[in-house]
């Protein structure tokens, strides 16, 4: 009796394309004005995002099928599915979309004399 065992690749790509078609990103689907749709396989739920939001939080040549973020509510993107979806006159002010509110960056300065080594606290100060 003879076992063949095959390994994966070790750089295995779990999203395919066809060979002839070109890889289309986020920028591209932001120009067309799309909605990327995201279903969590494992929890159920779906998220459906502006392509535009998208593109200025995430890099705009990322492929626009793999999944943007992991799911908030069980923690993982392996059970991820991403569409990609064109609204229809029907979509307008009835679906759901998960807009760009804002985005923070927070810096934290000192003053410290020249020479001294400048250590980063990481601790979260309360008020």
């Amino acid at each position: 009796m003879f076992l063949f065992l095959r390994a994966m690749p070790e750089e295995y790509r779990k999203y395919h394309r066809h060979p002839a078609q070109p890889i289309r990103t986020l920028q591209h689907a932001a120009d067309d004005g799309q909605i990327i749709a995201v279903r969590c396989n494992s929890c159920r739920r779906l998220i459906n995002y502006l392509a535009t939001d998208l593109v200025e939080v995430l890099n705009s040549s990322r492929p626009v099928d793999a999944p943007p973020f992991a799911c908030s509510r069980c923690g993982t993107a392996s059970y991820m599915d991403v569409r990609i979806k064109t609204p229809s006159a029907g979509d307008y002010g009835h679906l759901i979309i998960r807009r760009l509110l804002g985005v923070r960056s927070v810096s934290e300065w000192g003053n410290r004399p020249l020479g001294e080594e400048t250590r980063r606290d990481r601790t979260i100060k309360k008020r």
